[in-house]
């Protein structure tokens, strides 16, 4: 019987075979032939598995310190750091690197790339795959190269219609707002005039969303109206999206995050609850959901704020406490918790996010 069996499998079922593995597996096997190799090396690969992948794995980022990052699968143990934690090196080759020792920022991330903001002196960028090790250098080229770091804002976007990936800033300039944009297929910055005067509101930058990039900020007019700005990567504009009709800033830590296929906006209480608002149906104020996850009952009395980052297949709160990562269910309830020692984006959220690993390349 084994001398019927066909020695090779045919291409076409070893492609499917292969587009129905995560991305680290896909890698190592890329070692096995040339004929591997190259298909798994192809952009046309790439792209269907990111299109069609049975299992796509989501990991979180959290800054280690100024030249790591660690990643984790979202879904494992906060404890499992043997299995799930892959430590990377940012790519700052070595001392003779024009990054080296400067301040580094992870902005967002995008269909697998995270997008690095290196600031001293001037504003560089760096779009990076971790999973690949593909790097791209931008630097910052308008002609005012200066970096507000308590008013400025950045963001990262994919421009589906033209394969292109975005890097936006707004800028605070006088009584406007400036978008300056810089596209990868072009190679370009551009700039964009505003009408209206926005401040930030929230901790972090950008969030990306259904073909935009969100900023909750404060209209600079004179009721100083809190509304969230979307900057469409496609049209190139600017657009307001109104918040949740009885939603108060008060005393909150507010941010953006994208969960549930929702856009949300985030309120941390000190000492009391989280409330989270989810967009159900996109720019329809009407649809705004109000969740809220009480932080003060007894099962964790140490937590007096709690910050989501993302939500697990498990309807599990992912989220930090000042250097604690910490997961709660929808009640509230303290489900796992792990002291980090990690630079801090403020005085007591960690520097994170998420990413989905992917084999893309960029657009040349």
């Amino acid at each position: 019987m084994n001398a019927t069996l066909p020695h090779t499998l045919p291409e076409d079922l070893i492609t499917e075979i292969l587009m129905m593995l995560p991305v680290r597996s896909i890698l190592r096997f890329k070692c096995m032939c040339k004929s591997w190799f190259f298909l798994i090396s192809h952009p046309e690969f790439a792209r269907s598995h990111f299109a069609l992948a049975a299992t796509p794995t989501t990991r979180l980022y959290l800054s280690a310190n100024d030249h790591q990052v660690e990643c984790t699968d979202i879904e494992a143990s906060l404890h499992d750091d043997n299995s799930a934690k892959v430590v990377f090196n940012y790519p700052l080759p070595s001392p003779e690197d024009k990054y080296y020792n400067r301040a580094i920022d992870i902005v967002g991330s995008c269909r697998g790339f995270i997008l690095l903001m290196i600031t001293s002196g001037a504003l560089d960028f760096i779009i990076w795959n971790p999973s690949t090790g593909l790097r791209k250098g931008i630097s910052y080229v308008m002609d005012d190269h200066a970096y507000n770091f308590c008013d400025d804002r950045c963001g990262f976007g994919y421009d589906s219609s033209t394969d292109d990936y975005v890097i936006v800033k707004l800028k605070i300039d006088g009584w406007c707002t400036e978008v300056h944009c810089f596209s990868l297929r072009t190679n370009s910055w551009s700039r964009i005039l505003g009408t209206a005067l926005y401040y930030p509101v929230d901790l972090g930058h950008g969030a990306f969303f259904n073909g935009a990039l969100h900023w909750f900020v404060r209209r600079c007019n004179g009721r100083r109206q809190a509304v969230i700005i979307s900057f469409d990567v496609t049209e190139r504009g600017l657009f307001e999206i109104p918040l949740p009709p009885d939603f108060a800033v008060k005393d909150q830590i507010c941010d953006l995050r994208v969960m549930e296929g929702c856009l949300c906006l985030c309120g941390a209480n000190i000492g009391r609850e989280t409330t989270i608002w989810m967009m159900k149906e996109y720019k329809v104020q009407s649809s705004w959901t109000r969740l809220i996850v009480p932080i003060h009952n007894q099962c964790h009395p140490f937590l007096r704020v709690f910050y989501p980052i993302c939500l697990t297949k498990k309807d599990e709160f992912l989220g930090s406490n000042h250097k604690t990562l910490v997961k709660l269910n929808k009640k509230g309830d303290l489900l796992e918790h792990h002291a980090r020692c990690h630079n801090l984006g403020c005085g007591i959220l960690l520097r994170g996010g998420v990413y989905r690993e992917s084999l893309l390349s960029l657009p040349e």
